[in-house]
């Protein structure tokens, strides 16, 4: 299975390096604007280095496209590759808009091709046994869940600093929050949000409540952290008997510097750790997405519908956030 991956940023070369390490996988072409960075990258890969990716997208001897382009360039590059014949992992957000994600999925439907979105926290093991702990019914029906990711500003990139490329953190960060929710607790009915803006409509600190009904689930996102304040993420769901709760910090800014992770279950007045499994989170998403490929099995985490979902919640939030009220999806 030949690979090309669009985009040598942190996302691309993350990519880049779990497609690499998986066996009969070949990353054959990196792209970025910057020829130097994506000619690094192709050398730590073996991979043809380019500054056009539409030479990527239509070159017939690739079988996979890797998009981990900014999110406003995801519809052309995903669509095109898409028609081309080439199964497609996409990185997160989906899109920017509800609208987006439609031509997308209009777009695999008609290829019949395979389109994966990566929603990394699906195969994060410790997200991945909280959920079955939950889904398992052994502490109850939910009642509530609370997620946070805390972060400081990324600098690795301009186009986070735009709304309108980036949908800013609301949509580019506490998208993997969202979509965390509504895996745990189902289809969100409503969604209220108030938080602070690091520019005009670039809402980089968010508090927001979705109301699923029989369901309550609280999300905080932000960028506005201090200078070297370590990355932190997590998922706690109280059910009608007992709770699951989830920590993750690392031991630097970004997700990838080690850390530490706990998992506890409370159960009847007992306590425990579950078993979990092991394995890269990165490493573990591309293994899945190709065996889906190699077994014409289609995805059942990281689909478009769940994606789609989540972008459409996160809409919801920043609509909520721009003026103030509930907003019903």
């Amino acid at each position: 299975m030949k690979v090309g991956v669009l985009g040598s940023g942190f996302m691309g070369g993350t990519h880049a390096r779990a497609f690499a390490k998986l066996p009969g996988v070949e990353v054959v072409a990196v792209s970025s604007r910057n020829l130097e960075k994506a000619q690094k990258l192709a050398a730590e890969v073996g991979a043809r280095a380019t500054t056009d990716d539409m030479d990527i997208v239509n070159d017939p001897s690739i079988d996979v496209i890797s998009n981990t382009l900014p999110t406003h360039l995801h519809p052309e590059f995903t669509t095109a590759a898409l028609k081309s014949g080439k199964h497609v992992l996409l990185e997160k957000p989906f899109g920017l808009d509800v609208a987006a994600c439609d031509n997308m999925i209009a777009a695999q439907r008609e290829s019949g091709k395979t389109l994966m979105i990566a929603h990394v926290l699906r195969f994060w093991p410790e997200y991945e046994v909280l959920v079955d702990v939950v889904q398992s019914g052994i502490i109850g029906k939910p009642l509530s869940a609370v997620a946070q990711r805390l972060s400081v500003a990324p600098g690795w990139a301009d186009w986070f600093k735009n709304p309108e490329l980036s949908g800013g953190a609301v949509l580019d960060l506490l998208i993997h929050d969202i979509d965390a929710l509504n895996w745990v607790l189902g289809k969100p009915k409503s969604v209220y949000a108030r938080g602070h803006q690091a520019a005009p409509h670039l809402w980089n600190h968010v508090h927001l409540t979705v109301d699923y009904g029989h369901a309550q689930g609280w999300a905080e996102g932000t960028q506005f952290m201090p200078k070297d304040y370590p990355f932190t993420c997590g998922l706690k769901v109280l059910c009608e008997g007992g709770s699951v709760e989830f920590l993750f910090r690392a031991g630097g800014v970004s997700v990838e510097m080690g850390g530490g992770a706990s998992l506890m279950v409370y159960e009847n007045g007992k306590s425990y750790t579950p078993d979990i499994p092991s394995g890269d989170i990165y490493e573990r998403q591309t293994a899945y997405f190709v065996d889906c490929i190699n077994k014409g099995k289609t995805p059942e985490h990281g689909t478009p519908e769940q994606a789609r979902l989540a972008v459409a919640t996160s809409n919801a939030a920043y609509q909520s956030l721009e003026t103030n009220v509930v907003v019903t999806l």
